[in-house]
């Protein structure tokens, strides 16, 4: 017994050759899945406990598929889909990571954003896109 747990590794890493694995969009599908059934839990309806389960099967789907061209050019397409949301979120979090040190704003004249460290005064602070300049205080 102890022989077959040592091989359960190596057992799966030789079922998961040439398979796609796990990438964005299956990870999105399993999250999804996982927050319906969740839901479904909560709300106890049927539609949700549907959706939650295909979302579920999707994901499965994806991981084990063998056409990994295929399965590639679908998640380019969520990625570039998702493109300008995910960039937002990371935006949102590197600004809170920062909080406690930095400023941000915006340049009055073109929306660019700026920053300037917290606790110096007044600065003047010069835009790199429009080149105006702006007095700001830290």
């Amino acid at each position: 017994m102890n022989n077959f747990f040592n091989n359960l590794g190596w057992r799966m890493i030789r079922f998961m050759q040439g398979r796609n694995g796990m990438d964005t969009l299956a990870m999105a599908s399993l999250g999804a899945g996982i927050v319906l059934t969740l839901l479904d839990f909560l709300l106890g309806s049927a539609l949700l406990s549907l959706l939650g389960f295909a979302a579920l099967v999707y994901a499965m789907f994806r991981c084990y598929s063998r056409d990994i061209a295929a399965r590639a050019l679908e998640n380019a397409r969520f990625e570039h889909a998702t493109k300008k949301p995910r960039a937002a979120w990371d935006r949102f979090n590197r600004r809170w990571d920062a909080r406690k040190t930095t400023k941000f704003f915006k340049c009055p004249q073109c929306g660019q954003e700026l920053s300037v460290p917290k606790g110096k005064g007044t600065l003047r602070a010069t835009c790199p896109k429009c080149h105006a300049q702006t007095t700001v205080k830290s």
